[in-house]
């Protein structure tokens, strides 16, 4: 049992896949690491002065805990933001770049504003499940529109977006002069959570206690465990991805490219939809109405920034929101402690996109190699990659080997189904025959052989691999 877990632990580990998805962690955090350093740095030689580097650092992790109002307004960031990302993943799985979601969730969150004014008389609950659904369909037929546009048209998504954003803008700000209450200033509509009518309090996302952090964090948690659903263990999330990959494969494959693409971009903009639900009916309850101002919403950018560090890993939204979220929400602590612009966060947001479009770069770059072979010679780092190379081998032999006995045992498969004479020198490794047919007894004993021999191995290797070390630093 102990030999059989071993055996599997080391599959685990040493499989590409599990090796990729680790490096892709490693780029991330050290992509992250970089760009605050440098804009960290940069910081210093504007304000000519080296202590704000360890300060502002450390007010990043810690001045969005400082009270329990930041606490729910950072929760709230971090759900926006994840929602964003999730909006612009889906898009990104199917090779289309939505750079148009935050003109999507501000129609979405224009049309649901516009309707949640004219009152909605309906239980606590339905109201707001109406108002997502509106908001969700109107920012959805905006992104079907680009999808078709990209594929029966095939215009760039990326420049029928951008236009779309501020043709959206204008023409929702105009609709929310003319069809919405504004305050006295003129700026906004009136805050839907303290105005005055029938039933208006239940159409915001808030609780009972005028907090929205927990209603926007359980909407962001269950938009990110869809994207994760539907992108890795459903049919259809895979037909988004190899269509992603490649559009050729995919026809090739029987797949409908062009639906592929508008179902992927009208799911973006649902999702978008949501996002402006949230905003503008969560974290805020108003909407800017003033056409002069020009302020298309950040939001659907950052959710660009969250989903390009992510790596259009579904499940690595919610930790760089997280960041993200923690970073926005020290803005004003640093501007009152430090007297630093709170642009300080959105250069290092700049940054990190930068670092996002470059990441690539990264893959290429392997400083732990190099610091080995500082500290432990020149060929050490050669060494050890033989060695897990040797591993890996030994482990793909015995999968295969234990996978076609036991296949053989139940009388599924035959001899024609594998390279015979591959498989043989694979058995002949591991001390293995066999022929004609293979019990199950024998088939379990078979097994702990392999097991076994895999141990023996693996320690035969590690001997070389030490060995070869010691001989590399006496040589150097």
């Amino acid at each position: 049992m102990k030999l059989m877990l071993r055996f599997h632990r080391d599959k685990f580990l040493h499989s590409d896949k599990r090796k990729k998805s680790l490096k892709n962690i490693l780029i991330s955090i050290f992509t992250i690491i970089i760009s605050m350093m440098i804009a960290l740095f940069i910081t210093c030689i504007i304000y000519r002065d080296t202590s704000l580097f360890s300060k502002i650092f450390i007010q990043f992790f810690k001045a969005p805990f400082s009270s329990h109002a930041i606490v729910n307004n950072t929760v709230g960031t971090i759900a926006i933001f994840s929602v964003a990302a999730v909006a612009f993943l889906i898009a990104m799985k199917c090779g289309l770049f939505n750079i148009g979601i935050s003109g999507q969730m501000m129609f979405g969150g224009a049309i649901a504003t516009i309707v949640a004014q004219h009152s909605i008389h309906l239980p606590n609950g339905l109201s707001q499940l109406l108002l997502l659904l509106i908001s969700m369909v109107a920012a959805c037929s905006v992104a079907t529109l680009i999808g078709i546009l990209k594929a029966f048209l095939n215009v760039n998504e990326v420049v029928s977006s951008i236009m779309f954003n501020w043709i959206i803008y204008f023409i929702a700000t105009m609709m929310v002069a003319k069809l919405c209450a504004i305050n006295s200033d003129n700026l906004y509509t009136m805050d839907l959570s303290h105005l005055n009518g029938n039933n208006t309090g239940n159409l915001v996302l808030q609780t009972s206690d005028g907090n929205s952090w927990l209603p926007l964090i359980i909407l962001a948690i269950i938009v990110v465990v869809f994207a994760v659903i539907l992108l890795m263990y459903t049919t259809f999330g895979k037909k988004i991805i190899n269509t992603g990959m490649s559009t050729f494969a995919a026809k090739y494959a029987g797949y409908s490219v062009k639906l592929n693409q508008i179902l992927a971009m009208s799911i973006s903009g649902a999702t978008a939809g949501i996002l402006g639900m949230m905003v503008y009916l969560g974290n805020g309850t108003t909407m800017p109405v003033q056409v002069a101002a020009k302020s298309i919403p950040q939001q659907g950018f950052t959710g660009i920034s969250v989903g390009l560090i992510a790596m259009s890993n579904p499940w690595a939204i919610l930790p760089i929101a997280c960041l993200f979220g923690m970073i926005d929400g020290s803005k004003s602590a640093l501007s009152t402690m430090y007297g630093v612009d709170p642009s300080i966060s959105d250069a290092i947001f700049g940054i990190i996109v930068y670092g996002a479009a470059i990441i690539s770069i990264f893959y290429f770059l392997v400083p732990f190699r190099w610091f080995i072979r500082i500290f432990k010679g020149k060929t050490y780092a050669d060494n050890y990659q033989h060695y897990v190379n040797h591993i890996n081998q030994h482990a793909d032999d015995a999968s295969s080997i234990i996978y076609y006995l036991k296949e053989k045992s139940l009388g599924k498969i035959s001899n024609d189904y594998f390279d015979q004479k591959l498989l043989n020198e694979k058995m002949k490794q591991f001390n293995i025959r066999t022929s004609g047919k293979l019990s199950k007894t024998k088939y379990r004993i078979y097994r702990n052989k392999i097991y076994q021999k895999y141990e023996q191995l693996k320690q035969y290797d590690k001997q070389i691999f030490l060995k070869n070390n010691k001989q590399s630093n006496k040589g150097g």
